[in-house]
């Protein structure tokens, strides 16, 4: 009997041993075959796993080939193709969990976002059967997890409304593990993106004091990925270019104020398209050196910004520009983002910043100008700006600038300028060289009806800019600038600028102008600078158009009324010497002034000078009776005039209580004082144009004498004149 119950117990022993190993056999296959059929009630998802297997002597969990399906249970929302979880057994009987390692080889996710909803929204979703609370607190959970590693990841983001993808590849993260009663974590993350780029960091956390610590290392991340971003708030079509960084940031988990990032920033290749796709902007390479950005503190340090060869678009059309058209009126396609509370901890300073060295090279600025009926575009080019500290002068910047103007123009400035003041305090300088004036024809024709024959444009300023004060010495150099004659079209403004040209050129055709400006007053601020200078040069050719005699008369220091009109008598052909000499002072200005021609319009009240010439005639015949020299000046009193004519024609009697020049005309004779006045006028103006093409040399085609008094002319007097006009001519 003993032997029997022996054998028993010995048979038992082994059964239990083999059921329970046929039950640890079998025991992940059942929960794989469990967990696949019944997925789709446990986590509403369908799911299919290759295998999981469990090795009991070293504590692995092996499961492999696993995919979570999207909701129509046909498209992988998630994958990988191994998850290995390590466990160590002994610890377990110390109340401890040790994980000696986690890896997850080639993960593989899709998160596709609909508006405000993701594809994995349902999983996440909160369930609404309560759960009553634990208050009875317990010992904490004592874990070690060590070496976490996911390998060879793959993550896809699609953002469903706008159409665009991002995918993450060679995704690897590597945790060297985590303690329950550990203040500090560390992981290294590194992926590609499959449009083109890399990023690498690492990435440290204190939980004691809630600070983290972020060491990113950015390569070469392609910015066709925040293309459809971007164009949600600009109208664009296409943006490039690749961007490299090498940041520390450090922070508050609990805090967002408590930021603090420092590195270097690159970017290469960058081009901005408009709609059209015209490139708007576009540079080889932009370099920024951030020493410090401390949002607890409002602090802002730039190092340096390096900006290699930018070239911009500036086109002005129905009275906006490109730029401005460039801004959507409202953003549009902006996902929803929760609400972040405001950090009480921020500090209500202004915020502190530097100016950096900027360094612009081979710079290109495209001007172009659709408003105007005709086509205009400019090219400044080889473009240079450096702009940095003056390290003696607190606060104020030293600024230099040059540039190639439209291939044959130069234009050049420096200057500093004080920036806790800039709109108020700076010394500048601005030079431009050769500028070819046909450059800007377009304008010439829109506005004035001239179009630009020719001429070249030198100008210096020099200026000192102060609270409500300014000093500015200008000087405007122009030679050979010459425009052709008006266009029958309507413009916007009616100026004779041909006129003005030729008033201020001389000989050579240089018009040289000096121009000093000094102003105090509201107006006087940085923003107005150019067009207080421009106004006041600009007044000076308006000027020249519009008065050209006393421009003219201030130019040559001569009195303005001797260049106003040539005035004559009716007893003289020649002017007497104040005459004469406006006659010499006109000739010399012509001779000054090729681009001028002279118009001296011959003006008389025909009506007073015939009622004159009949009281000169009827005084001579007087004279003569009473054996006087006619020649002689003697006024002679109206009523012994006309007792003299009574007494010869005595049937004029009637007229005598009239008025005594109608008298006197008759007893002349008015068609004899007509053709009298006729001749005197063809002798004033034959000895005119003899004075100036004889005795004076000039040629005929520089002045006219012009017989017929305009009906804008209404002479008022009986002695005859010349009134004085300079117009555009000679060589224009």
């Amino acid at each position: 009997m003993k032997n029997k119950s022996f054998k028993k117990r010995h048979l038992i022993i082994p059964g239990i041993i083999l059921f329970i190993a046929i039950i640890l056999f079998a025991a992940p296959r059942i929960a794989k075959t469990y967990f696949v059929k019944h997925s789709q009630e446990l986590i509403g998802r369908k799911v299919a796993i290759g295998k999981i297997r469990i090795n009991y002597f070293t504590g692995t969990l092996r499961i492999t080939d696993l995919k979570l399906f999207e909701t129509d249970g046909a498209t992988a929302f998630a994958s990988f193709r191994q998850l290995k979880v390590n466990l160590d057994y002994l610890p377990l009987f110390r109340n401890e969990f040790v994980v000696r390692y986690i890896s997850l080889d080639d993960p593989y996710v899709q998160v596709l976002q609909d508006g405000s909803r993701f594809n994995f929204s349902d999983l996440i979703e909160a369930d609404s059967a309560t759960s009553e609370k634990d208050t009875i607190p317990g010992e904490p959970t004592k874990y070690i997890i060590n070496n976490i590693r996911i390998s060879r990841g793959f993550v896809k983001y699609q953002d469903i409304p706008l159409n665009h993808t991002i995918s993450l590849d060679s995704l690897d993260l590597q945790i060297p593990g985590f303690t329950w009663n550990s203040d500090t974590a560390n992981l290294d993350v590194g992926f590609n993106f499959v449009e083109g780029g890399g990023i690498r960091s690492g990435f440290s956390v204190n939980q004691a004091d809630s600070t983290y610590s972020i060491n990113l290392k950015i390569d070469s991340l392609n910015l066709e990925i925040i293309e459809p971003y971007v164009a949600g708030n600009l109208n664009i079509s296409d943006i490039k270019g690749y961007y490299s960084g090498d940041l520390m940031i450090k922070g508050s988990i609990t805090s967002v104020i408590q930021l603090f990032v420092k590195g270097e920033n690159h970017i290469s290749g960058f081009l901005l398209n408009d709609t059209l796709n015209r490139t708007i902007l576009s540079f080889s390479d932009l370099d920024i050196g951030l020493d410090t950005f401390d949002l607890s503190r409002s602090l802002l340090r730039i190092n340096n910004v390096k900006l290699k060869n930018p070239q911009v678009l500036f086109e002005l059309k129905d009275s906006v520009n490109n730029w401005t058209a460039l801004m959507k009126s409202s953003a549009t396609g902006q996902a929803d983002s929760p609400a972040q509370p405001a950090d009480t901890a921020a500090s209500g300073s202004e915020f502190s910043y530097n100016i950096p060295h900027v360094e612009l090279t081979g710079g290109t600025i495209l001007l172009s100008d659709k408003n105007l009926k005709y086509p205009f575009s400019y090219t400044i080019d080889s473009l240079k700006l450096d702009l940095s500290e003056i390290p003696e002068s607190k606060d104020r910047i030293a600024v230099k600038l040059s540039a190639l103007l439209n291939k044959t123009g130069t234009i050049s400035t420096e200057g500093s300028i004080n920036m806790a003041d800039p709109s108020n305090d700076l010394d500048i300088s601005l030079e431009i060289k050769q500028f070819r004036m046909a450059d800007v024809d377009a304008y010439f024709r829109h506005y004035f009806g001239f179009p630009v024959k020719g001429g070249l444009m030198n100008f210096s300023t020099a200026n000192t800019l102060r609270p409500r004060s300014l000093e500015s010495t200008n000087h405007i150099y122009f030679r050979r600038f010459n425009l052709d004659k008006k266009l029958p079209e309507k413009t916007d403004y009616n100026v004779p600028l041909r006129l003005a040209i030729g008033i201020l050129s001389d000989k050579d055709g240089i018009i040289d102008l000096k121009a000093p400006v000094k102003m105090k007053g509201d107006e006087v601020k940085i923003i107005n600078l150019g067009r207080i200078i421009f106004r006041v040069i600009g007044n000076l050719f308006v000027k020249a158009a519009l008065s050209p005699l006393n421009l003219i008369s201030q130019l040559q220091g001569v009195d303005e009324e001797s260049l106003k009109q040539i005035q004559l008598d009716l007893t003289n052909e020649s002017p007497d010497g104040k005459g004469l000499k406006s006659l010499d002072i006109l000739s010399d200005i012509l001779n000054k002034k090729p681009l001028l021609n002279l118009d001296l319009i011959y003006c008389i009240n025909r009506e007073k000078a015939i009622d004159s010439l009949g009281y000169i005639y009827t005084r001579n015949d007087f004279l003569r009776s009473t054996g006087t020299n006619v020649s002689s000046d003697k006024k002679i009193s109206d009523s012994i005039l006309v007792r003299f004519v009574l007494g010869r024609n005595p049937a004029d009697s009637s007229l005598a209580s009239g008025n005594a020049g109608v008298l006197f005309v008759k007893y002349a004779g008015t068609e004899k004082l007509n053709v009298r006045l006729d001749s005197l006028m063809k002798r004033q103006t034959g000895f005119i144009i003899n004075y100036l093409g004889a005795e004076r040399a000039l040629p005929s085609n520089r002045f006219r004498i012009i017989e017929t008094t305009p009906d804008s002319i209404r002479p008022v007097s009986a002695a005859p004149s010349f009134r004085i006009y300079l117009t555009e001519g000679g060589g224009q």
